[in-house]
């Protein structure tokens, strides 16, 4: 074998699952490094420079402060190809979630439930990077050529990309959605209330969104081979909106809509249906807030 290609990956605002993900390779991932070398990997290397230009660059978490921000700008200019690895890279993931707050309250809170002196203003120094008001995905930043969803994304998916990468091919991301890997049985069945999780045990083969679980298997891209269904747990959206669809919140409260019977009776109460609904945000958009169109919330002051 040839010389190997030089890859650098870098973390975020991220909690480093993506990185076990990594690890989850097992043997496999010896085919993967015989054919890289990495030359920067915080995780594994004590090596803060960027003195290196690399074939492929790995970026995993979100933009949350200054120093993200700098350091995903580095890896652009010191690789050719830049790859967003997990859904908070991709798209904010669960941390933007907090999006809908102001940087202010967040910090009022964090304050309050964690300091032994609530009253004490919060330390601030120069020396810090600078919090921004939102997190972001890495592609409101910097170029991103291309994206492996997922919360954590499948193992063997990376290997997939990144061994295409290596090949000099072109990666592809399923244009399926998380129902066609489903094994479970899915009908047309009107809904007539919606559960959650902790409140009822699903049948074992029928489609959980027909039970009235919030499943979002309609709405998300497939890739992941439909592991949470596949153990009686609703898919919660983490690979992203499907190819068809941009704007994953929307299209999967379209679906739950017509599952509810609103395509087919205009006494349906969407009010009503969506006072079923636990946590909406967290529920349609847990990991793709910060690039759909709900950037804030309103606060109506009394």
């Amino acid at each position: 074998m040839g010389d190997k290609v030089k890859v650098q990956e870098d973390w975020l605002a991220v909690c480093s699952g993506c990185e076990i993900a990594v690890l989850d390779l097992h043997e496999a991932i010896l085919d993967v490094l015989q054919a890289i070398e990495f030359v920067r990997i915080p995780v594994l290397m004590d090596i803060k420079d960027f003195d290196q230009h690399t074939t492929v660059g790995i970026l995993t978490g979100g933009i949350r402060n200054e120093d993200n921000e700098h350091v995903a700008k580095k890896v652009r200019e010191t690789s050719d190809v830049v790859v967003a690895l997990g859904s908070c890279a991709a798209f904010g993931g669960i941390p933007g979630l907090n999006n809908i707050n102001a940087m202010s309250d967040i910090k009022q809170a964090v304050k309050t439930s964690t300091s032994t002196a609530p009253d004490q203003e919060i330390p601030t120094s120069s020396e810090l990077p600078k919090l921004f008001e939102t997190l972001r995905p890495v592609s409101d930043v910097i170029k991103v050529d291309y994206f492996i969803p997922g919360c954590p994304p499948d193992a063997f998916l990376i290997a997939e990309v990144l061994t295409a990468l290596l090949q000099g091919q072109e990666p592809q991301l399923s244009l399926k959605n998380v129902c066609e890997d489903c094994p479970r049985e899915r009908k047309e069945k009107r809904i007539s209330d919606i559960k959650r999780p902790i409140e009822a045990n699903g049948e074992p083969n029928e489609c959980l969104l027909n039970q009235g679980f919030m499943c979002m298997g309609p709405a998300t891209r497939s890739g992941c081979g439909a592991q949470c269904p596949q153990v009686n747990a609703p898919c919660t959206g983490c690979y992203g909106a499907t190819a068809s669809s941009y704007e994953q919140g929307a299209a999967m409260l379209n679906v739950v809509a017509s599952a509810y019977g609103l395509d087919d009776d205009g006494t349906v109460d969407l009010n009503e249906m969506t006072k079923d609904v636990y946590d909406p945000i967290g529920t349609f958009y847990r990991y793709t807030l910060p690039v759909s169109l709900i950037k804030a919330k309103i606060t109506e002051k009394r």
